[in-house]
């Protein structure tokens, strides 16, 4: 058994076979996210890397579909990877229990393909506390036979009053702290579900910039009190290029706090990682695992950049960068209303 992804890559070598599972998919996916670069991060070994979906396939040729491309040999690297994804699905009445007793599969689990690494990811809830039961309470084939003989990681659900641990941890991963007082804040504001907490974390990160500690005052900001006018929900609509949404977004968020500087900070922030993306896609394509570091966002926004490049010409961009400029400077220098600059300046950028 391992505890967590990070176990399995400081092994010299991937075991023969991997099973991935548990309650908490959001864990389960993101071990699916690191995993694929560190296996397929350059370009040749991608011919060595195979997904197989059983969502997508007939039911009477899964284990014929996973045994014969486990059993192929690498063409380049010196392991080939099968990642079976949502194997839940043989015992949710896609396949009758003869068939889920496979012979051929498990001819394959007892002399796996030494030059093969296969994952099998499932959120069967028949496995759910297998790390915490007897070897007599095990669940039923194939699970029980890899459970014995290899490798597997669970990652259990977690109760609420885990989250501020998990929380500090996180933050810790990322080489940020986080102020006691800034997390229970995070808990209060946020749906209590680790997918929601952690799309916070990011925006909180980029929120903050070169920033290590992550204060109360933050949270406030980025997650904000109200979660319909913040600079992300500015962010979004901007990138949809949908002006009357954007304006009243400035106004609102205006209205009872300065945030004039905050503002123009993160949307020239925006803007930039926009500008890596025009530049990066061409050469990383539309592969989220590659692309999220190089513009500094979480592989689960790359979709939204992606679409907002599609949206502004490279040359729009730059001159976004222009009436950034020239906003921050009016604001530094004027006292005009800095929601008029600001929504003259939305309006120069979205509406040339």
């Amino acid at each position: 058994m391992l505890r967590n992804i990070d176990d399995l890559f400081l092994k010299d070598t991937f075991p023969p076979i991997l099973l991935m599972f548990g309650e908490e998919h959001f864990l389960l996916e993101e071990a699916y996210i690191h995993l694929k670069p560190r296996i397929a991060d350059d370009p040749s070994t991608q011919y060595d890397f195979e997904v197989i979906d059983i969502e997508d396939l007939p039911a009477d040729k899964i284990f014929d579909k996973i045994v014969d491309s486990c059993s192929a040999y690498p063409f380049i690297a010196k392991q080939r990877t099968i990642i079976v994804k949502h194997f839940e699905k043989l015992t949710s009445g896609r396949v009758t229990k003869k068939k889920q007793q496979n012979p051929t599969l498990l001819k394959y689990l007892k002399s796996p393909q030494t030059t093969t690494f296969l994952v099998i990811m499932s959120s069967d809830e028949k496995l759910n506390g297998t790390t915490v039961k007897k070897t007599k309470s095990l669940p039923p084939f194939p699970y029980d036979y890899i459970i014995d003989n290899y490798e597997f990681i669970e990652f259990q659900g977690m109760y609420e009053s885990k989250y501020p641990d998990w929380i500090k941890s996180r933050c810790q991963k990322f080489g940020k702290t986080i102020a006691g007082d800034a997390v229970e804040l995070l808990v209060s504001l946020t749906n209590p579900t680790l997918r929601d907490i952690s799309n916070e974390l990011d925006k909180l990160f980029l929120f903050i910039g070169n920033r290590n500690n992550i204060t109360k005052q933050d949270v406030n900001s980025a997650v904000g009190a109200s979660k319909v006018y913040n600079v992300f929900e500015l962010q979004k609509a901007v990138g949809k290029r949908q002006l009357p949404e954007s304006l009243l977004i400035i106004e609102n968020m205006l209205a009872n706090d300065r945030q004039e500087m905050l503002i123009i900070t993160m949307l020239t922030r925006y803007f930039t990682a926009l500008w890596k993306t025009i530049e990066l896609a061409s050469s990383a394509g539309s592969n989220t695992y590659q692309l999220a570091p190089k513009i500094g966002v979480n592989p689960y926004f790359v979709n939204e950049y992606l679409s907002a490049v599609k949206k502004y010409k490279p040359e729009e961009i730059d001159s976004a960068f222009t009436q950034l400029c020239q906003a921050d400077e009016q604001l530094k220098s004027s006292s005009t209303d800095s929601v008029y600059i600001l929504q003259k300046m939305l309006i120069s950028i979205m509406d040339l």
